[in-house]
């Protein structure tokens, strides 16, 4: 993956500029759509790729767990000779994510066994909850038993619940990097090295962005988010709903309802299906990630609402996939999962020699629109993309 993309950094649209711009603009919604630039044909798009440019030319919008400035991530390094004394260690590292089987938790656990691998730590336990706090409680307990030196670790499902368990580690001598937020209560230092998190509130201003070019400034949106009250899942729920209040006064949430899993692309469905009923101007549907978002896809779908818009944190295979066959999907405001698992590794790394580490550590989140898809695949993935999204493409 490309430096350049490890430390590019975000800011808000909070300038004068483009306040000026979006107040000057007569936001009119369209009914002739061109789903290959998310908007309306007749609508001046300018707006809101500016908005869209302003937050990719500046700094990262979240603070950390309490309130501390993320470090750039592309100063987490390593040399040569500190890999080889990590190696020397022989050191064992316990993995326990909170589900599996997305694209972000692939891309994570991934880029984790990469760098793993070239510090010689062998991961001796590997999990996932299913979605179920409960489930992962008990997944730590039996990483534990496994005897790791360090442990990487989301607690997002609940991290109130599942804080006694990542205590039992602390108590166990286990280093532990996390996630996207720590456990409830939990400080750097003393209880865990670091937090590795995507600028989640970013996520949710650029997907509202997103979702403004596609309604050209007007209309009824839904808004799905994640029920479990973490910090990442707020922040990005945040993020959209505070822009669209903010910046977009002929815009308004209409429905917003949040989901546990396991089953997301069911209950978005679901969802979607009775929304569309109750109100047949709706608009667009936000979503957390993008599982849901597939959910929405299909209520959509089944109800003849080729206009709807869709807008979503997280790179997955199926939504790409939409958007690159003219579908549904308008925007995508992409994580760096791969990056992130790289630098979570390396921080893991960090504790093992006892070199000091940041207590936060965010990464940008990267608009995608359908003529970079392919593109930003490569660079989020570090992988070629699929055939069947470049087929789509006509690539």
């Amino acid at each position: 993956m490309s430096r350049s993309l490890r430390t590019t950094r975000h800011v808000r649209l909070i300038t004068a500029l483009a306040t000026t711009a979006l107040s000057a603009t007569a936001l009119v919604a369209c009914s002739s759509a061109d789903s290959s630039t998310g908007a309306s044909k007749n609508c001046d798009t300018k707006p809101y790729d500016d908005a869209i440019a302003a937050y990719s030319s500046g700094a990262v919008l979240g603070k950390g767990p309490y309130g501390e400035t993320s470090a750039d991530a592309g100063t987490i390094e390593l040399t040569a000779e500190e890999v080889e004394q990590i190696r020397q260690m022989k050191a064992t590292a316990a993995v326990v994510m909170h589900f599996s089987g997305d694209s972000w938790s692939n891309a994570q656990v991934a880029a984790i066994n990469k760098e793993f691998d070239k510090l010689g730590v062998r991961i001796v336990a590997k999990t996932d909850a299913q979605a179920d706090p409960a489930k992962q409680f008990s997944d730590i307990e039996t990483a534990l038993a496994a005897k790791p030196d360090v442990m990487v670790s989301i607690p997002s499902l609940d991290t109130t619940a599942l804080a006694p368990a990542y205590r039992k580690a602390v108590e166990q001598g286990v280093k532990l990097v996390f996630m996207e937020n720590p456990a409830k209560d939990f400080k750097a230092g003393s209880d865990y090295v670091s937090v590795v998190a995507t600028d989640n509130y970013g996520a949710g201003v650029l997907g509202a962005h997103q979702m403004a070019r596609a309604l050209c400034g007007e209309g009824e949106v839904g808004v799905v988010y994640h029920a479990a009250e973490a910090p990442t899942n707020v922040l990005r729920q945040k993020g959209f709903e505070e822009t669209i209040a903010s910046d977009y006064p002929d815009m308004k949430v209409v429905e917003s309802k949040g989901f546990l899993g396991p089953d997301w692309k069911g209950e978005g469905s679901q969802t979607v299906n009775a929304w569309l009923t109750k109100h047949p101007d709706l608009g667009g549907v936000w979503c957390f990630f993008d599982a849901p978002c597939e959910g929405a896809i299909d209520a959509a779908r089944s109800s003849g609402r080729n206009d709807l818009a869709v807008t979503t944190v997280d790179l997955g295979n199926n939504v790409a996939l939409d958007m690159a066959q003219d579908g549904f999907v308008k925007g995508i405001a992409a994580a760096q999962p791969y990056q992130q698992g790289l630098t979570e590794a390396t921080l893991a790394g960090y504790a093992l020699l006892g070199k000091e580490a940041p207590p936060f550590v965010e990464l940008p989140s990267v608009p995608v629109a359908r003529d970079d898809v392919a593109e930003s695949w490569t660079k989020i993935y570090d992988v070629e993309p699929p055939s069947e999204l470049t087929d789509a493409l006509g690539q």
